[in-house]
């Protein structure tokens, strides 16, 4: 499987503001959070914090491509595609 890196802005807490963050989600190495190190990274040297629902979100996700032997990249990649997808049906309501 090649090694594909995308890159995803999510909003992060910056002490009590949201702002706008890129992560980049690869295959991570070993039992690590699939953002581990930009999540401490993005703590210690910014101040800010990646939402625990991303995070946990970002979790499944790895299992998921773990256990069907797909990429993880890919995988959140189409996974914000479906719901952007879906968040434009609600809006066109």
């Amino acid at each position: 499987m090649a090694e594909s890196i995308k890159k995803f802005t999510v909003q992060c807490d910056f002490k009590g503001q949201n702002a706008p963050f890129a992560v980049y989600i690869g295959n991570p190495k070993g039992d690590t959070h699939p953002i581990h190190h930009q999540d401490s990274w993005l703590a210690k040297e910014r101040g800010g914090n990646i939402p625990n629902k991303v995070k946990e979100s970002l979790q499944k996700l790895y299992k998921l491509s773990q256990e069907n032997g797909i990429s993880f990249p890919e995988l959140c990649a189409y996974a914000i595609t479906i719901v952007s997808n879906n968040d434009k049906k609600s809006d066109g309501k």
